[in-house]
């Protein structure tokens, strides 16, 4: 019995501490869009929803980026097609690209998040100069157009998404239960 509960409460541990690590994002200074670079108004099943600020930054935020719980890529070819494409691979509501590499998969935008002018979203893609990808804090975001959520672009930092770390924090709650249930028995 006793192996049971040290058992149980390792697993707890460990699920904790991995719901608790994340990776830091490394940034490299794009370049800004040829004058001929636009935003694509539509592209494979996302709409183009503007330039929004992104929020890691802003304070009341906790460092959650403006799409948080989700899914990230960033590499030196990054276009608007491969972001969309990987976005949509997990069926994420929003697709947003930063930086000119970085792109961003959630199911929710942050509410700190507001609308910015879009000339503020004017790097080129790495791996396109001739699309947008974002700026310096500043999302080029795509909303999908089939199957929404309703949590829509005004949606929230605490609603849906989970990713790796939502699975891990539930194993950690299905750990502790397991132990109070042992301790009980």
């Amino acid at each position: 019995m006793f192996f049971d509960i040290f058992a149980l409460l390792f697993l707890l541990l460990a699920s904790l501490i991995a719901a608790q690590q994340t990776p830091t994002p490394t940034i490299v200074a794009p370049t800004t869009a040829a004058p001929s670079a636009t935003a694509a108004s539509t592209a494979h099943g996302y709409a183009y929803a503007g330039c929004w600020n992104e929020t890691n930054h802003l304070a009341n935020t906790g460092g959650q980026r403006a799409l948080s719980n989700g899914n990230s890529s960033a590499n030196n070819t990054m276009t608007l097609d491969s972001c969309i494409l990987f976005c949509n691979t997990y069926t994420m509501q929003y697709a947003g690209l930063e930086y000119g590499r970085e792109c961003y998969c959630a199911q929710y935008l942050s509410a700190f998040s507001t609308r910015l002018a879009d000339s503020r979203c004017g790097y080129a893609c790495d791996g396109n100069a001739s699309q947008l990808c974002g700026g310096a804090l500043a999302i080029s975001l795509y909303n999908r157009t089939g199957g929404a959520h309703t949590g829509g672009v005004a949606g929230s930092l605490v609603g849906g998404g989970g990713g790796a770390h939502g699975a891990a924090a539930l194993w950690g709650f299905a750990g502790l239960g397991m132990l109070l249930v042992a301790g009980v028995l």
